[in-house]
């Protein structure tokens, strides 16, 4: 009897003493924090990280940062036992829904607007003055998942039966810009909102005006696209419902802040978040040609 004593006893010591352990073992859990690949490395180093340390010290998470090579590769990042989220393209959001039961919760507000454009991009005086100039021109895009930067112009162009002689997929949109003021491609795919109450410049081609102050004269838009619903914070279904909302309540707290708001200025030109839901993604979805789930 008392040897049975002995080993109850000790099998509750035993559980006392590692019950704290295995808790402090979850909440060290890594979680994975993925940037978009229009993303530099300069700005993951200058303004990610910060965006990191503050929701590690808000949420007692243990988070780490990472840039996928491509958006496709970004879309399969949420298919993997971990849990990840990430600030994305609206068309991997969709794409991540549908493939492996990704969920928005928030989505970026940017310049007063939950709403942004796609546009195509010549040089002035190229000799491109309507969509159908394109016909036998180069073109680049940023990357085939991206919304603004592909899928809307690239539909713009099929509806004008417009086939471009060639086509540079060039990742990022500055890049695009960049390639567009130089004279390497013809035209161009890149985000657009709408410019400022003083007109300041806020679509892609603000990226690249510290380096080409005539970047604005230089380079113009030929056609915007419609709207899309903007760049959606997205949580993989490996993530419990607790985690998730610790992470977008600190996101929030985050663009309330006079930092926050610099920082997620100057890396996704966003200045805070709405609540979003799945169904703000349908239009985009009928453009896409996907199901809804």
């Amino acid at each position: 009897m008392q040897k049975v004593k002995a080993v109850v006893l000790l099998g509750i010591v035993l559980v006392l003493t590692l019950a704290p352990r295995l808790s402090v073992g979850q909440s060290q859990k890594v979680i994975y924090f993925y940037l978009t690949p229009s993303v530099s490395v300069e700005s993951m180093d200058k303004s990610a990280n910060f965006i990191k340390d503050f929701l590690e010290k808000e949420t007692g998470l243990t988070i780490k940062l990472g840039v996928p090579p491509s958006y496709e590769n970004l879309v399969d990042k949420f298919g993997n036992p971990e849990p990840c989220f990430s600030i994305m393209s609206s068309q991997s959001y969709v794409l991540a829904h549908q493939k492996h039961g990704a969920l928005v919760k928030l989505r970026s507000l940017r310049y007063g607007a939950s709403v942004y454009y796609g546009q195509i991009i010549c040089r002035a005086g190229s000799g491109i003055k309507t969509i159908k100039d394109i016909q036998g021109k180069s073109m680049a895009y940023t990357d085939e998942l991206s919304t603004s930067g592909y899928l809307y112009p690239k539909q713009i162009l099929d509806k004008n039966s417009i086939t471009p002689s060639k086509i540079v997929f060039a990742k990022k949109h500055d890049e695009v810009v960049r390639m567009v003021y130089e004279g390497k491609v013809d035209a161009g795919a890149a985000f657009y909102s709408p410019p400022g109450p003083n007109g300041e410049l806020h679509d892609a081609r603000g990226r690249i005006k510290d380096q080409y102050p005539d970047v604005e004269k230089k380079v113009i838009t030929l056609v915007k696209t419609d709207p899309i619903p903007n760049d959606p914070i997205v949580f993989s279904k490996a993530f419990d419902a607790d985690t998730a909302r610790k992470l977008y309540v600190a996101l929030v707290k985050l663009s309330t802040e006079q930092k926050g708001k610099e920082v997620l200025r100057e890396l996704y030109g966003s200045e805070g978040f709405v609540k979003a839901s799945d169904t703000d993604y349908n239009s985009l979805r009928q453009v896409m040609g996907v199901v809804a789930r």
